[in-house]
């Protein structure tokens, strides 16, 4: 599997994003780090093929699957590839409680949210067919509602469509898929503040490299012990 990520950096004011890419095996519940890619300008398909194209191809030829936070173009990626796609849960739960505070009862569409955040939780969940079409019908209903804000309503209609993205974990159960990307990103984050001191977009890209090298690897459970 591979599990990817971007992190943007900026450089007199023109974006770079690093590629960080790593490997976990079938029966692993770690995940190896590739040499990650920088490259100038937004995170964008191509640049992603740019990146892929880095990975060794003996390694390359052994990967099944594909673990992303669901960026416009990574289904395509996957599907040139021959792979499958799991997309992260966490990107998508957070994109429904977006604006949700200590204030949330009085928002509007507050008490719709909550019970749209249930039923999603359902469908992504490893629950009988039956419960999860009843959770669907209800999803679709509630989307539906004046209440629901649009920006819900929207995320709401691309998950339906989507939904075997986020349920590739119960499709392929013997590729022990993990369903967010949170090990990564957690890992963008130790790489932006060890590179913090960095001066030019090739400083960044080697200092990120030596600090992968020396991780080398991080916990990143599939779903079989991660839920």
């Amino acid at each position: 599997t591979l599990i990817v990520d971007g992190v943007y950096f900026k450089f007199n004011r023109r974006e770079w994003v690093l590629y960080l890419m790593a490997v976990k095996s079938l029966s692993s519940h770690c995940m190896y780090f590739l040499n990650p890619v920088l490259i100038k300008g937004r995170e964008r398909l191509e640049a992603w093929h740019e990146a892929v194209n880095t990975i060794p191809r003996e390694m390359k030829n052994q990967i099944q699957a594909l673990v992303s936070d669901g960026l416009r173009g990574f289904q395509q990626l996957a599907a040139l590839n021959g792979w499958v796609h799991q997309r992260c849960h966490f990107h998508l739960l957070a994109s429904l409680v977006r604006g949700k505070g200590k204030r949330r009862y009085r928002t509007r569409g507050s008490a719709v949210r909550d019970q749209i955040l249930v039923a999603v939780r359902m469908i992504l969940s490893g629950e009988s067919e039956q419960k999860r079409n009843i959770a669907r019908r209800g999803l679709r209903w509630r989307a539906n509602m004046p209440t629901c804000p649009p920006y819900v309503r929207k995320h709401i209609l691309e998950f339906l469509e989507r939904e075997h993205d986020f349920c590739a974990y119960l499709m392929h159960p013997h590729l022990n898929l993990p369903t967010t990307t949170s090990a990564m990103e957690s890992t963008g984050r130790l790489i932006r503040k060890a590179t913090r001191t960095a001066r030019t977009p090739e400083s960044l890209r080697l200092r990120a490299i030596a600090y992968l090298r020396l991780k080398q690897s991080v916990i990143c459970n599939g779903f079989d012990t991660q839920n």
